[in-house]
């Protein structure tokens, strides 16, 4: 249970054991109980918007991977291309520096009388040699420049990916950008009736002061004691299933330091992008987790999905990761999973949510 939801809880049981003080004839419990359906329509709100955040963080993890993957093909294409030109100045010189040796032989013989059957056998031979070597330089050179070319192919490609994977990014950016404003609002909004509820609560508390004697405000303090304890046991022992203690259940080998990972981490709060010691997003935690059995995973719900094999629902073992759209968790047996939520949560333990999307099974 989160601390908005705690605070809607408390004020529930006070409201309760204030009914039973307030004068008949004092009409208050209709008011505060709009405002109090008023603030539990918000917060669901707010929890749900964080929901879509988390996703919405998700999928810019998975468009960084591919932009990180379309830089490097780029920068692996420049350092192609640019050995690629080097080799080619290289023959290009070494061409020139032939023929201009060549010129040079064939211009260093005597007159015509000088020429007997033996040079002219040698430079017949030159230039037979000659010819064979200027048409494999020229063989050389060309097919560095197709090599040339194709590496250019190949970085316009990446190029092309890389633009891709941008405007996805920025896409979805724009997308939590608006979220995140429309979040602003709807907590701002909470803020009033959540301080308007408080006025109504003062109030009441001013009329029950003005008509009950210092034993009956002693009483009520006793009362709103024991809902404040009632409230912590329905946080810590029922909430929304939820837990934040536990043992890890008996496995053997690599699950077993997944899980002790991973139940070490309970209570420790939500963060975007966050792979701890202090704090984790959903995929930060079972990327770590896992990293305890030497398993190595993209940071990122959609490209762990895609990294190992599926498993059913019906065969899910300790340690299985189970996924939602945008988000992920631990199996740890009897219809659970260990996971951070979203933001103004804690990792916890809960009943396994609906809409699961699919299970892989690391390792």
């Amino acid at each position: 249970m989160n601390r908005r939801a705690f605070r809607l809880v408390v004020f529930a049981l006070v409201i309760a054991t204030m009914g039973v003080m307030i004068a008949p004839g004092v009409s208050i419990a209709d008011p505060i109980s709009d405002k109090r359906a008023e603030a539990a329509q918000l917060d669901a709100q707010i929890n749900a918007n964080a929901e879509k955040l988390a996703a919405l963080d998700e999928q810019i993890n998975s468009a960084q991977n591919q932009l990180d993957q379309a830089n490097a093909a780029i920068y692996t294409a420049d350092l192609l291309v640019a050995a690629a030109q080097a080799k080619t100045r290289e023959l290009h010189a070494e061409v020139a520096q032939r023929a201009a040796a060549i010129y040079a032989q064939s211009g260093s013989t005597g007159g015509v009388e000088d020429l007997d059957s033996q040079n002219a056998q040698d430079l017949s031979t030159r230039q037979k040699y000659s010819s064979i070597a200027a048409q494999r330089d020229k063989e050389i050179v060309t097919q560095l420049a197709q090599a040339k070319e194709q590496v250019t192919l190949r970085k316009a490609d990446a190029e092309q990916a890389r633009q891709t994977a941008q405007a996805q990014q920025d896409a979805v950016q724009a997308e939590k950008d608006k979220l995140s404003a429309g979040q602003a609002q709807l907590q701002q909004l909470q803020s009033k009736v959540t301080g308007e509820l408080a006025v109504l609560v003062a109030q009441a508390e001013q009329e029950r002061k003005d008509r009950e004697a210092a034993a009956a405000r002693a009483a009520f303090a006793q009362q709103v004691a024991q809902a404040a304890a009632a409230a912590t046991l329905v946080q810590n022992a029922v909430g929304n299933g939820s837990r934040i203690t536990g043992t890890p259940p008996p496995t053997s080998g690599d699950v077993g330091a997944v899980l002790a990972y991973a139940y070490a981490q309970l209570g420790k709060p939500y963060c975007y992008a966050g792979v701890g010691p202090d704090c984790f997003d959903c995929s930060g935690l079972t990327m770590m987790a896992w990293a305890q059995a030497g398993v190595k995973m993209s940071h990122g719900s959609y490209d762990q999905m895609a990294s190992f094999p599926s498993v059913s629902m019906d065969e899910l073992q300790p340690g299985d990761l189970v996924f939602w759209d945008g988000h992920v968790g631990i199996y740890v047996g009897d219809g659970s999973v260990l996971h951070a939520p979203h933001t103004g949560t804690v990792v916890q333990i809960t009943p396994i949510w609906p809409g699961v999307i699919g299970a892989v099974r690391p390792g």
